[in-house]
Order: structure tokens, then C-alpha cells, then sequence
């Protein structure tokens, strides 16, 4: 899915990481402040970086 975060700023993004399986989550709205409303999900979830592991980008998520 290539979802805009404008389209769900009242939703929240649930990441787990593939590589070690740590969660965490954020809250669009502040992602929306971080990066603009026209950054989708995917590029979030290609720069997320795992806070137990350090691997970047290899991690699935499920808006909530």
C-alpha cells in the first residue's frame, strides 16, 4: 500500500522489525510534523530504523 499520511494523520503506524521482531509505533499526525503530508507510508516504513537491531527498512506495518 502507497497511502499519503495526510489520508490517516488520525491513525497510528504500527512497525515490527523482520530481522529481530522489536515493535513500536508512532503516531501519523507526528510523522506528518517530521516529513511532510505528502510522504507516504512506504517511504516511512523504507527509513525507519529498528531501535533493538539498527537495521533500516526491513520491517513490515500495519496502520491502526
Amino acid at each position: 500500500m502507497n497511502t499519503e499520511l495526510s489520508a490517516v494523520s488520525d491513525k497510528r503506524m504500527d512497525i515490527t522489525c523482520s530481522a529481530c521482531g522489536h515493535k513500536f509505533s508512532y503516531k501519523v499526525d507526528d510523522l506528518v510534523l517530521a516529513t511532510s503530508d505528502d510522504t507516504t507510508t512506504h517511504e516511512v516504513r523504507q527509513r525507519a530504523v529498528c531501535r533493538g537491531c539498527g537495521v533500516r527498512g526491513n520491517n513490515i506495518y500495519v496502520i491502526t
